[in-house]
């Protein structure tokens, strides 16, 4: 994981690319995304939450999420923009191959094989 925070993240989009984004990602109208300013970092607050693209298109995040991911997610008490991009894929590979070799995954299994660990702002899950 990297020692940068997520406050340190300035965001590379521009408006063509978030509108590009929500429709790939079926993003709903009634959560309207907004672009941080060019000196912004991305910050949650009571009324909003960070969306890192990244996560989207190479960790396998979609809407809406799979109980699964909502079950782990509420298990760890973190939500999933606070998940390093890694440790989010972890979570879909995980998924995915329970679903491969015996049916649905379980947030017991998940916590067999892997534990949530922090390093600075970003969290993971390790081995």
């Amino acid at each position: 994981m990297s020692r940068t925070g997520r406050s340190s993240i300035c965001s590379v989009l521009t408006a063509k690319d978030l509108e590009a984004f929500v429709d790939a990602y079926k993003i709903p109208e009634h959560f309207p995304p907004t672009l941080p300013g060019p000196d912004e970092s991305a910050e949650c607050t009571p009324d909003r939450i960070v969306i890192y693209t990244l996560s989207f298109s190479s960790c396998g995040v979609c809407y809406p999420l799979s109980a699964f991911k909502v079950d782990l997610l509420r298990h760890f008490g973190v939500h999933f923009s606070q998940l390093h991009p890694l440790g989010f894929m972890r979570v879909v590979h995980f998924e995915l191959s329970c679903v491969a070799v015996f049916g649905e995954p379980s947030v017991p299994l998940f916590c067999m094989f892997y534990k949530l660990i922090s390093d600075g702002d970003w969290c993971t899950f390790a081995k």
